[in-house]
């Protein structure tokens, strides 16, 4: 009998206790992610998951569903302070690549109890019914490993709006959610201890109560972040070395040779395009720097056009060598001659079209959004 009941008693307190997966990436500025899956959406009967977002109040915090590519077709929750600075603002939206995330207004979430601001603290208790479906992407809630991202600013305005344009995250990383070990409890909120399992919930700037424990639980952190700073001033060097190199100097190495005439312009020739080919040497580090951060994208078009780009002017040098050393031999051109020059402007040209694809695969042409 007391075996029964103590069966009874440990069935109702599996049913009725929410499970949590929380994970704290360490460069996160202190920012926290707890999810609840209910018994009722792990038994395919409803849709609805719990997501706690918390962290300081100076900034906004970001969390997005499916970060296989980053933001490209993610499900994006944004929280910031509302203009007065007493609440919490929470702005789903969509990712459709690195570029700033739009408002979802078909998202079907809420903020529930438990929502708002104490002591600096920021935090958004979320319901949110349209995570298994968001439209451009899809995730198995009763899944052992789902991925997601994170992102953070440290400073940012305040806004009541949830279309604000924001800046560009300061850190961001990737998560692994096991969902399995977040299944448990039918509670309205699982992170206001005062919720009960029947009724509803709105909006409110009460005091928040977190019921996750500290630490990770329940998932990893794939990565603790990057210096977003550090990758944009990266970015912004690259393409500046890059596109001085290709536009400007290596077609003035070019032109020189064919417009001039003095004594020792082979030379000038030469140590131009030799001393360009050592910036687009630099160039190229940082954009393999920039590739690997935070994927490893080296795979792509820029990437791959660029390092055969790079390829093709190592061997450069080597064909100019054979045709001066054939012209001042015999006065006349010969197919090292040919093959020098029209390797020249190919790659040449090649360079400044792969700029293009360059500006087109950041997709961000708006300095300070979100990339």
């Amino acid at each position: 009998m007391i075996l029964a009941s103590l069966g009874i008693i440990l069935a109702f307190a599996s049913s009725t206790i929410a499970q949590l997966s929380k994970l704290c990436p360490g460069g996160a500025n202190g920012a926290c992610y707890s999810i609840n899956v209910p018994e009722a959406t792990a038994a395919g009967s409803q849709t609805d998951i719990y997501i706690q977002i918390e962290g300081p109040s100076t900034g906004w915090i970001g969390l997005g569903q499916g970060g296989q590519n980053q933001m490209q077709n993610s499900n994006i929750f944004i929280i910031y302070p509302n203009a007065s600075g007493s609440n919490v603002t929470l702005s789903p939206r969509l990712g459709r690549g690195e570029i700033e995330p739009k408002y979802n207004s078909q998202a079907q979430v809420s903020l529930l109890e438990g929502s708002g601001i104490v002591n600096g603290k920021m935090t958004a208790n979320i319901r949110c019914s349209s995570c298994a479906n968001w439209g451009i992407g899809t995730m198995d809630l009763t899944a052992s490993s789902t991925p997601w991202i994170w992102a953070f600013k440290g400073s940012s305005s305040k806004s009541d709006s949830q279309t604000a344009s924001l800046s560009q995250h300061d850190n961001m990383g990737n998560l692994n959610f096991n969902l399995q070990a977040a299944k448990g409890g039918n509670s309205l909120n699982p992170f206001d201890a005062s919720a009960q399992t029947t009724g509803s919930s709105t909006a409110s700037g009460s005091s928040p109560t977190a019921t996750a424990a500290s630490g990770d639980i329940g998932g990893s952190v794939e990565d603790q972040g990057f210096d977003e700073g550090m990758v944009t001033r990266a970015r912004i060097a690259h393409g500046t070395i890059m596109g001085l190199a290709f536009a400007l100097f290596f077609p003035a190495g070019g032109i020189i040779i064919r417009v001039l005439s003095f004594r020792g312009l082979i030379w000038v020739h030469a140590g131009l395009q030799m001393l360009t080919y050592t910036l687009t040497l630099a160039g190229m580090g940082l954009g393999v720097y920039i590739a690997l951060k935070p994927n490893n994208e080296l795979n792509t078009y820029h990437p791959v056009i660029g390092l055969v780009v790079i390829g093709l002017l190592a061997i450069q040098p080597f064909g100019g060598l054979a045709h001066h050393a054939h012209f001042k031999k015999y006065h006349v051109r010969s197919i090292w001659s040919h093959a020098h020059v029209w390797m020249g402007r190919i790659v040449i040209t090649l360079g400044i079209i792969n700029g293009g694809l360059g500006l087109k695969l950041s997709d961000n042409t708006t300095k300070g959004k979100i990339g």
